[in-house]
């Protein structure tokens, strides 16, 4: 999954340096939707007891916002993230769920009319964690016991990316995020491909 979204970074960078291939894209404002998928990770949070977790995965979000200017915008989403894990020394006895909401401003650098734009976002996220038991026998002939009630944290969300025009309404992207929590509910990051269309487009 990871090279998968690699590869489609390159590329989307690739179509931006094709200006002379390409017409000047027109810089478009308004209200978008934006979904994405891709590996995520969470870090920072600890199991006592536990012999070994797994802490990546497949993760997606979903976004809408909107472009006040070309190079501005404000930004809501959802994220969910794989879930972490956590192991006895023979199988899976657990697993910690994790998401975040968050909200974040969206600062746009378009390059040369071409199509291809690098942002950053800087926001506030609510990260939600919650361990669910999937095997109580197992846990207990271990010693393993878990706090299985929900945890949450807010925290700083921040972003980088990159997105490509297809056409004035619809662009592709590739993005890195993540969500700071703390020890009961970890850091949570994902980066993702995906797709977003402006609706109703407005043009400067």
């Amino acid at each position: 999954m990871k090279k998968i979204v690699l590869n489609i970074g390159c590329t989307l960078c690739l179509l931006g340096t094709m200006t002379g291939v390409k017409a000047e894209m027109p810089l478009p404002v308004g209200w978008y939707l934006e979904g994405n998928i891709g590996f995520s990770k969470a870090t920072s949070k600890s199991y006592p007891g536990v012999s070994s977790v797994k802490n990546t995965g497949k993760g997606w979000g979903l976004n809408v916002g909107y472009k006040f200017t070309p190079y501005l915008g404000l930004e809501a989403g959802f994220a969910r993230y794989a879930p972490t894990r956590l192991n006895s020394p023979i199988q899976t006895v657990a697993r910690d769920s994790h998401t975040s909401y968050d909200i974040a401003g969206k600062g746009i650098l378009p390059v040369a009319c071409s199509g291809l734009e690098l942002f950053a976002k800087l926001g506030v996220a609510r990260i939600n964690s919650q361990i669910g038991v999937i095997d109580s026998s197992g846990a207990s002939a271990y010693g393993l016991a878990f706090n299985t009630s929900a945890q949450s944290s807010t925290g700083l969300y921040a972003g980088v990316g990159a997105d490509y025009s297809f056409t004035p309404s619809m662009a592709a992207n590739v993005q890195w995020s993540v969500a700071k929590g703390n020890s009961k509910t970890g850091n949570l990051q994902l980066l993702s491909v995906g797709l977003s269309y402006i609706i109703d487009p407005n043009f400067t």
